[in-house]
Order: C-alpha cells, then sequence, then structure tokens
C-alpha cells in the first residue's frame, strides 16, 4: 500500500486569523444593530396614521354637523340653550364646546374614541373671506381635536349667510 501524504498548506492558506475573526464580527454587530433599531423605530409610530386619521374624521364630522346649522342671528355669541348638542341649532351655539372623548350629536360617547379632546371657535369678528363682513355675512368655525403625545389637530370651515 502506498501512502498518500497531504501536501504542506502554507500557513497564510489555513483560515481566518483572530483579528479577522474579531473585525468581521464587530462589522456584523454594529450593521444588525442598525437594522434592528430600524425596525423598531418603524413599529414604535405604525400606530400614527391611524391616530391621524382618527383625529382628521372625528374633526371633520363636528365640523359637517356645525356647517349645517343656521347662521348665527346676533354676535358675540349668546349661551348656547341647555340640553347639549341635540337641540343646537345655531352654528353660535357651538361656541366654547369642548368634549372630552368624541362624542355623537346626542351626547353619546363613541366607542374607542375615549381619549380625544375636541374643542370649537366660532370666530365671527376676525373671519375674513373675500369681501364679506365678519359677524353678518360670515363667521369661521375652528374645530380642534388633541390626544395625548399627539400633535393638535385644527381645521376651520366658513359658514355665510345666504
Amino acid at each position: 500500500m502506498t501512502q498518500q501524504h497531504n501536501p504542506i498548506v502554507s500557513a497564510c492558506e489555513d483560515g481566518f486569523t483572530l483579528v479577522e475573526l474579531i473585525i468581521a464580527i464587530v462589522i456584523i454587530s454594529v450593521s444588525l444593530t442598525g437594522v434592528l433599531l430600524a425596525i423598531n423605530l418603524g413599529s414604535k409610530y405604525s400606530a400614527d396614521p391611524t391616530v391621524n386619521r382618527q383625529a382628521s374624521a372625528i374633526a371633520q364630522a363636528y365640523m359637517d354637523e356645525i356647517l349645517t346649522k343656521s347662521f348665527p342671528t346676533s354676535f358675540p355669541c349668546p349661551a348656547p340653550p341647555g340640553g347639549g348638542r341635540s337641540v343646537y341649532t345655531s352654528v353660535c351655539d357651538y361656541q366654547g364646546l369642548s368634549d372630552t372623548g368624541a362624542k355623537d350629536q346626542f351626547g353619546n360617547a363613541l366607542t374607542g374614541l375615549d381619549k380625544y379632546n375636541v374643542s370649537v371657535n366660532i370666530d365671527g369678528t376676525t373671519a375674513a373671506l373675500g369681501t364679506l363682513t365678519p359677524g353678518t355675512q360670515v363667521v369661521r368655525v375652528d374645530v380642534t381635536v388633541s390626544r395625548n403625545l399627539m400633535p393638535t389637530l385644527t381645521i376651520s370651515g366658513y359658514r355665510t349667510k345666504y
């Protein structure tokens, strides 16, 4: 039988050195940390678009309700009638409205929207819209929706006397 001898492998072709292995581990660790931080940041704020859409929908619903009411008969706005939003007939009745938790026009809390705060301001003194006279021909309605740790959302609309 003949014996086969393995050729002698030089030291430079034997594999990785300890220094090369440590450098590879450091590079992989740094890149993996960056990827995990990006994933964490993305998942942390992934619900924000939903919260913003909900706030926008709440503000629009309040605005639609207010702008369907009649033009105010006098300024400054008198105190709203008792009985809540279900008996409001004028845009002016909503002045100073402040709801903790979004509510429907009958005052019923909307499920899942209890963390939103809604406030309404009616401006009949500085509301400028073309050549219309503020207070007698046009009023501006500002609906503000806020929630903890969320930027405040304010939408404005105009109600004219027609």
